[in-house]
């Protein structure tokens, strides 16, 4: 049995290793005359018995790698890939290559080009927190010393807007740190030189190393005019929203130095930064600036080229304008139909409606009312409120008067229709001087609710402004509230007034 064994392993030794033998056989080679290629060397294969152990090793092969992999990206991670814009799959914030904006997209595209050159990201904090993020464009540059001015909405450092502007209430930050974001991804600090609330507007100086181009400028906006609302949003890419000038008469919402931006095919996104951004003609040319995206108002550039003007004339510190006591409409702007009517009746056609008079104004003292016309301011036929704004800036422009105390008061002629009379009277109407917004004066809390003895009457009268100052505590007594609509002056009631509910007085009134 032991020599068999011997012989069997003598055996496996001499195929393995046929070297290894006492007599070497060579093999017969099948064709004498010729030399034959080397016969390929055997490949090894495992024995079935390490089968799971060679599947064991790989697998802690494969984790020793991918430990080592995660050990080298720990100490030295991968730079991030830079942004290619010309590689990128590109998604802009607002659509402009669409089938209904085929007949501008040439010109369109190279107006909006040129202006974007002067577009700017604006954003303001208060105590380390964001506030607002609009844009803005350069109006002035110094190319010696590298600081220019830029021109965006005083939304910019609002922290609480009036429900209704005319009768005030909005809030402003000051104090606000304002940063301007530039065309090349950085950011500087800018500087809050004004803002008025009036024109809704505020300018910024900010230093930049490099020069800035200012845009061009035109002053008339004809009615449906082709325009285009540029800004930038958060990560500075440039929107665009195309639509027309428009003319309407103002709601009790808005000044009545807006036009508006009538856009059929307006997109739902966040308006928010079109704020403070240029609105431009088909030459790229600055037309106005948009004030109120979601309203879809802007203040033309007849007008905020006077407010410059007016700025730098009076040493930066302010932008004087007469305050009329009045708010007025268009006859031009009402339906056909209405503007016939009036024709009918009082043979007029143009000029303005008297929409309310501010208790205890000049124009209550002049003897005007709701509902008579204004037809000529200083001889000259007013058409509409933008025609009006302008004439009153050109004013305090041209004005010889002192205006640097904002305490005057400045004279100017009117010609008045009353429509109750069906007469005219021409004369000589003074105005306040005035930064500040055209609102009539409320009254003082809790005076409209004391009779003469001190008691508190059965009902009392109050707006949403003076509502606010009121107490809540009581002890009980209690009175209706009625409260105005924010259409209404205080003191000028009419058959829309709602009750609301009681108001509770303090205990130790009357």
């Amino acid at each position: 049995m032991s020599s068999s064994s011997e012989k069997s392993m003598h055996k496996r030794a001499m195929e393995a290793d046929p070297t290894s033998g006492e007599e070497q056989v060579q093999p017969k080679k099948k064709n004498p005359g010729r030399e034959e290629a080397p016969a390929p060397l055997p490949v090894p294969v495992p024995a079935p018995s390490a089968g799971p152990a060679f599947f064991i090793d790989r697998l802690e092969l494969l984790e020793a790698k991918m430990k080592a992999k995660i050990g080298r990206d720990r100490v030295a991670p991968k730079l991030a890939t830079p942004e290619i814009p010309t590689l990128k799959d590109f998604k802009p914030p607002t659509y402009f290559h669409t089938r209904e904006l085929l007949h501008v997209r040439e010109a369109g595209t190279k107006a909006a080009r040129t202006a974007a050159k002067s577009l700017l990201g604006i954003s303001s904090s208060v105590g380390g927190k964001p506030l607002k993020r609009c844009s803005g464009f350069w109006i002035d540059w110094n190319e010696e010393s590298k600081t220019g001015i830029a021109l965006t909405t005083a939304h910019l450092v609002c922290t609480s807007s009036p429900v209704n502007i005319w009768l005030g209430g909005g809030e402003y930050a000051s104090h606000a740190n304002v940063t301007v974001h530039l065309l090349d991804g950085t950011s500087a600090e800018g500087q809050l030189l004004y803002y008025q609330p009036h024109y809704d507007l505020a300018f910024v100086k900010v230093r930049v190393d490099q020069s800035v181009q200012v845009p061009s400028f035109h002053e008339e906006v004809m009615l449906a005019q082709e325009v285009f609302r540029l800004g930038r949003d958060n990560m500075l890419d440039l929107r665009i929203t195309y639509g027309r000038a428009e003319y309407q008469n103002s709601t009790m919402y808005q000044r009545y130095h807006n036009m508006y931006f009538n856009c059929t095919g307006d997109t739902k996104d966040d308006k928010e930064y079109d704020n403070g951004g240029p609105v431009v003609d088909l030459d790229g040319k600055v037309v106005g600036m948009s004030n109120n995206s979601k309203r879809g108002t802007f203040i033309p550039w007849s007008i905020l080229v006077k407010c410059v003007d007016l700025w730098k004339k009076y040493e930066y510190k302010y932008i004087p304008r007469p305050h009329l006591g009045m708010s007025f409409k268009a006859i031009k702007l009402l339906e056909p139909a209405h503007l016939d009517k009036i024709w009918r009746m009082y043979n007029i056609d143009d000029g303005l409606v008297v929409r309310k008079v501010s208790k205890g104004s000049h124009a209550e003292q002049f003897g005007i009312q709701r509902g008579d016309i204004i037809e000529c301011i200083n001889g000259k036929c007013i058409s509409t409120t933008i025609e009006l704004e302008n004439m009153l800036a050109s004013i305090c422009k041209g004005s010889s008067d002192n205006l640097n105390d904002l305490n005057v008061e400045i004279h100017v002629s009117v010609r008045v229709f009353h429509t109750l009379k069906k007469h005219r009277t021409t004369g000589q109407l003074a105005a306040s001087v005035s930064d500040l917004g055209e609102s009539p004066p409320a009254p003082p809390p809790h005076q409209p609710c004391t009779s003469a003895d001190g008691r508190w009457p059965e009902r009392c009268w109050f707006d949403d402004a003076v509502l606010k100052t009121m107490p809540r505590q009581v002890s009980g007594l209690s009175v209706p509230i009625l409260i105005l609509p924010l259409s209404v002056e205080v003191g000028n009631f009419e058959p829309t007034l709602r009750q609301v509910g009681n108001f509770e007085p303090h205990a130790g009134t009357k």
